[in-house]
């Protein structure tokens, strides 16, 4: 254990000599350096001049301010640990370590992560807790190494569509940040198993259908008011449809659901400001009712982007349309009105819940809202919540309403009953 002694008195960034002559003796005949809790302000010259086969570094609760510029030179480094540190910033340099396979910088004063993190393409595990990062840049969203992300405890209030480039990506915390709405395009993961993203500010979840089916935990996040049905129906626990078994503390505090009447407007409160309305995704903005009777039609722009979103993820098969299949592969950000480009690049913001149609949505869904009740255990009072089931036309939701009535298994035994006391729905 090496001593403490006078090391309040040397100069920022100095080390006593005694201490830098057993650090050096480490790093000359040891791979792996345990300097957890040594109260290091800097890094000794030494380990970056003779470190080149060091692999793992540990140096948990030190005293650093600042990482030296040419971290590039430990060649070999694998595991970088410097949790609770006094960090406001990381080196671009860092991006030099290519060997980098876990990286934990939580509990620091780190305000933004450096682009140069793109290019760490071994890079399995980043650790960024606690720290007070704003943004995630889009430049990380390539590194497909990367499984597990750590962002919890910062300021951040928006996650990049491009998030969805982490196709390695298995688990997800972004706990007390100050997120209003999670990417659509974690939905298609393929190896995604857990998201946590409790306290927070998040107004609704992504309504489109996850491929991994992971666990989500979104406790704590007071200004949802009603679940998408597509959640209630991908992750519900184990069989019960009555009640839906989901982990849903703290959430529905703004009570939407008043005499089976639930309003919908493009703004949480309408009117005279003290009716709490369903937050949809921002980029809907027109919404009808099947039950209200007049059958609407989805306006060109809608029906375009669901055009054009399938023909370029499902092209046919049919050899006679191969160049138009090329036409529509070729659609990028520069070939389209930016007011296109920018809603297709998101994806869509939910699928038909019909099983026959599936159709992608964009900015206009045919609604209807049912009354579920959700518990966190089996034989527990649970609470009753709105949830939103989107169709993409009115004709689309009245075909499913009427072939779910001829249908006898379990789940449509119960949307049918759901859906006689089907809730009220005002649309502002």
């Amino acid at each position: 254990m090496l001593s403490d002694h006078n090391i309040d008195e040397q100069p920022p960034g100095e080390l006593p000599e005694h201490q830098v002559k057993e650090l050096l003796m480490e790093v000359r005949h040891q791979t792996i350096l345990h300097w957890n809790y040594r109260r290091l302000r800097s890094l000794p010259k030494q380990l970056l001049e003779e470190g080149s086969h060091i692999r793992h570094i540990y140096l948990k609760r030190n005293l650093l301010t600042f990482l030296p510029e040419n971290l590039g030179s430990l060649a070999q480094l694998t595991y970088c640990y410097l949790h609770g540190n006094l960090l406001k910033a990381l080196p671009d340099s860092i991006g030099d370590v290519t060997c980098l396979q876990v990286l934990d910088v939580g509990n620091n004063k780190i305000t933004s992560l450096p682009h140069s993190l793109a290019k760490l393409t071994s890079l399995r595990s980043l650790v960024a807790v606690y720290n007070k990062i704003t943004s995630f840049p889009k430049d990380l969203c390539r590194l497909r190494s990367l499984s597990v992300l750590m962002l919890s405890g910062n300021n951040i209030t928006h996650l990049p569509e491009a998030i969805g480039g982490l196709t390695g990506l298995q688990g997800l915390y972004i706990d007390h940040n100050q997120l209003k709405e999670l990417p659509r395009s974690l939905a298609s993961l393929p190896m995604l198993t857990r998201i946590s993203c409790c306290c927070n500010s998040l107004t609704h979840l992504p309504a489109v259908t996850f491929v991994s089916r992971p666990t989500i935990f979104f406790d704590d996040n007071p200004r949802i008011n009603y679940l998408p049905f597509s959640i209630v129906h991908q992750f519900r626990a184990g069989e019960s449809w009555d009640p839906v078994v989901m982990q849903t503390c703290g959430c529905f505090q703004d009570t939407a659901l008043v005499n089976n009447t639930v309003h919908i407007s493009p703004r949480r409160y309408a009117g005279d400001n003290t009716t709490p309305s369903l937050m949809l995704p921002p980029e809907i903005n027109n919404v009808t009712v099947p039950t209200h009777g007049t059958v609407a039609i989805p306006s060109l722009r809608e029906l375009c982007l669901r055009y054009i979103w399938r023909e370029k993820n499902n092209p046919a098969k049919d050899y006679r349309k191969f160049k138009l299949n090329k036409l529509f592969s070729s659609i990028n950000s520069t070939s389209l009105p930016s007011h296109l480009s920018d809603l297709i690049e998101l994806g869509p913001i939910a699928n038909c819940e019909s099983p026959k149609c599936r159709m992608p949505i964009f900015t206009s869904a045919s609604v209807i809202v049912l009354s579920v009740t959700v518990t966190a255990r089996l034989y527990m009072e649970g609470n009753v919540v709105p949830s939103v089931v989107y169709f993409c036309s009115d004709h689309c939701a009245k075909t499913y309403m009427q072939q779910v009535k001829e249908m006898v298994d379990e789940f449509s035994v119960w949307f049918r009953n759901r859906l006689e006391q089907a809730c009220n729905i005002i649309l502002y």
